[in-house]
């Protein structure tokens, strides 16, 4: 329920701050004092979108604040918009999206406005209204439709994928066994062309690198040039006296070992500069092969712009296609029955949701009836009509119709061919009462519904509001005086000029300005004597 309204620098609004009752308030006022204005504030704070153009002229930003309860428990929303375009809303003190603020207020105030009666003369809506009337029960079983229907439409993409790549199979085949076979009679490996170009190094600088290494070797294990001992033998010894005298002290055993291990150590070196020395004898033939390999793997590499090892996960993509190609039949059969599966599944649970669909239509059906009886439709019938269609969509199969007969004798007809305007505000106003009955929704808000319609259909809108208003808030704008005398509560805006500026502002009616502002209505004026007892006749009627 909302509480309290302040609005400052929107549109004609400079400054605005008034209280609201609990049940049936009504809103009046010339046109173009405001009323709108007023609704829009409404709508901006309550996550609509934002227009700048409404902050008011010479100030910085407008400001929209409402205080109210939700399910017993205080809630203030606020909205700032800075005239540079920016918005900024708050709910209980932290800033919040827009997505937040209407998804908190989805179920805390609903906005009916004009434009709202076209809802119901769009057939696709019709199916969205029937299955909001006991959501409860329709809903979860919904959710489950919907997501069956993702499935379904998921693995019917995968097969249909299957079939374009089975298209162009034909085409890239040829090109895949190619390039697959190509690849694999390179016989290449991680690291080839590293090894190939290193040992092609050695190639080229072989007598110089074999001089180096048997010169290292002969210091080792050969002798110098006047027949003395090697290295090795030099180590060996050294290592041979040490051990002798190693009982004598732990540091000269370590240093014995020490030397040991040296002299191994060097050994193993000895014995690789040999093994390389016996490999170090290379002939041009061998030079001219280890070059050409590298030049055919250098072409690779270009030909693809891809390493080595690229170049073989390239090689095993294509097999992986060519695998696939060679398989499409049992791969289109796969996929084909787990999309049938899918589809039996949706098929199931788009019977069980049309199912749920007849009972709650049927319900609606007989409430409508009883409502629009109540509003003054005498002898109506109403049914809703539930069609099959081709095609399963996210909300089954049905297609749903409003069918109605507003004289007696006259078959059911779709509800957007021959209902006038005054009937549409009447019909929607039926919907709001019923669906508002089974949703949790504390304030509703109706922006003109007693757009044409006058006399005794406008005393029966004005006491249908008031009903409503027994179970929950209304705030109704009206220029009616049949609906503005149901008012438990009755607000009079007004416009004036000052410095060619324009301010609105609000007034909360006692009972006597409340009779003066009906018998406006009647006549348009209040010192009329005839409007001032039509108008106490009509408070006193609807007070009955």
């Amino acid at each position: 329920m909302l509480d309290r309204i302040i609005i400052d620098n929107f549109a004609t609004i400079e400054h605005l701050s008034f209280d609201l009752g609990g049940s049936l308030n009504i809103i009046t006022g010339e046109t173009g004092a405001g009323k709108s204005v007023l609704v829009t504030a409404i709508s901006t704070v309550l996550g609509d979108r934002a227009d700048t153009s409404m902050v008011r002229s010479g100030a910085d930003k407008a400001f929209i604040q409402i205080a109210g309860t939700k399910n017993g428990e205080d809630v203030v929303i606020s909205r700032e918009i800075m005239a540079g375009g920016k918005s900024v809303s708050k709910l209980n003190g932290e800033m919040v999206t827009l997505g937040q603020i209407r998804d908190f207020c989805r179920d805390w105030v609903d906005i009916h406005g004009q434009y709202d009666n076209q809802q119901i003369l769009y057939p696709d809506n019709h199916i969205l209204i029937t299955d909001s009337f006991r959501s409860e029960a329709v809903a979860p079983e919904l959710e489950k439709l919907r997501a069956l229907y993702d499935e379904y439409k998921a693995a019917q993409k995968e097969y249909e994928d299957l079939l374009k790549a089975e298209a162009n199979a034909a085409q890239q085949k040829d090109y895949f066994s190619f390039e697959h076979k190509y690849i694999n009679d390179l016989n290449l490996y991680p690291g080839e062309d590293d090894e190939l170009m290193e040992r092609l190094a050695m190639m080229k600088n072989s007598s110089r690198i074999y001089q180096s290494v048997r010169s290292s070797y002969d210091a080792l294990r050969g002798t110098d040039e006047e027949g003395g001992p090697s290295v090795m033998d030099e180590l060996s010894r050294a290592a041979s006296d040490l051990s002798e005298i190693s009982g004598f002290s732990e540091q000269i055993s370590s240093l014995a070992s020490q030397s040991y291990d040296a002299y191994y150590a060097l050994e193993d070196v000895a014995s690789a500069l040999r093994d390389l020395l016996s490999s170090l004898n290379f002939s041009e033939a061998d030079m001219d092969e280890v070059s050409g390999r590298l030049a055919i793997i250098e072409d690779a590499k270009r030909k693809y712009r891809k390493s080595i090892p690229e170049i073989l996960a390239f090689r095993d993509e294509l097999g992986s296609r060519l695998s696939m190609m060679e398989n499409f039949d049992s791969e289109k059969k796969r996929l084909a029955e787990a999309a049938h599966k899918k589809y039996a599944a949706l098929e199931d649970q788009a019977s069980h949701v049309s199912e749920l669909r007849h009972i709650v239509a049927s319900r609606l059906e007989s409430a409508m009836v009883k409502e629009l009886g109540d509003l003054e439709f005498a002898n109506t019938g109403f049914s809703i009509d539930i069609s099959r269609l081709d095609e399963i969509g996210p909300l089954g199969f049905d297609k749903v119709e409003f069918l109605i007969s507003t004289n007696p004798g006259e078959p059911l007809m779709p509800l957007t061919k021959i209902a006038s305007g005054g009937e549409i505000s009447r019909i929607m106003l039926a919907f709001k009462r019923i669906l508002g009955e089974t949703g949790d929704v504390e304030t509703m808000i109706f922006d003109e519904i007693d757009s044409g319609i006058s006399g005794r259909t406008a005393l029966v809108v004005g006491k249908k509001l008031s009903e409503i208003a027994a179970h929950r808030q209304i705030i109704s704008v009206t220029h009616l005086p049949q609906i503005a005398a149901y008012g438990d509560d009755n607000y009079l805006i007004s416009k004036s000029v000052e410095s060619d500026k324009s301010y609105t502002n609000i007034d909360h009616l006692d009972a006597d300005a409340k009779i003066r502002m009906i018998a406006t209505l009647f006549s348009g004026s209040a010192d009329s004597e005839n409007a001032l007892q039509a108008a106490r006749e009509l408070i006193d009627s609807a007070r009955k």
